[in-house]
């Protein structure tokens, strides 16, 4: 590959010809195994979802569901129990800068959750696929 010397990057029409070739060629090959790796992923997940997680000791692996949560704040109750929050709160509560007080220690997500300003809502199912303890697959005892 031809470099720029002033910068170190690539340099010159065919390098950029070249770039845009690879990045093209690639992407063809890839976009396929990417929505087939979803489609495997989701049909994995309704299978664990209906039936349960299962161990595959062949593979080494357990297939399990993991619940996740998205965090939603009452504006309203927050500010009336925790008023020292009250720069977290615009219009809507500043997720972000929230989060920022509670790691700065001014309230925990306990206190509140007892106060009733913090709800989890279940948003999204986790597809969870790890290896077991202790159990070295092929590939790892070749490495």
């Amino acid at each position: 590959m031809v470099q720029d010397a002033t910068n170190g990057r690539p340099g010159g029409m065919n390098a950029t010809a070249t770039l845009v070739d690879e990045y093209l060629d690639l992407k063809e090959k890839l976009e396929p195994l990417e929505k087939r790796l979803e489609q495997v992923k989701n049909l994995l997940k309704d299978l664990v979802t209906e039936e349960g997680p299962f161990v595959d000791e062949v593979r080494g692996v357990t297939v399990c569901v993991q619940p996740r949560f998205r965090k939603d704040y009452d504006a309203e109750r927050l500010l009336a129990t925790f008023p020292r929050l009250e720069g977290c709160v615009r219009p809507a509560v500043d997720v972000t800068q929230l989060e920022a007080c509670l790691r700065s220690g001014m309230a925990t997500e306990g206190q509140l959750e007892r106060a009733g300003v913090l709800t989890r809502a279940l948003h999204s199912r986790a597809l969870i696929v790890k290896p077991l303890e202790g159990w070295r697959t092929a590939r790892g005892a070749a490495e």
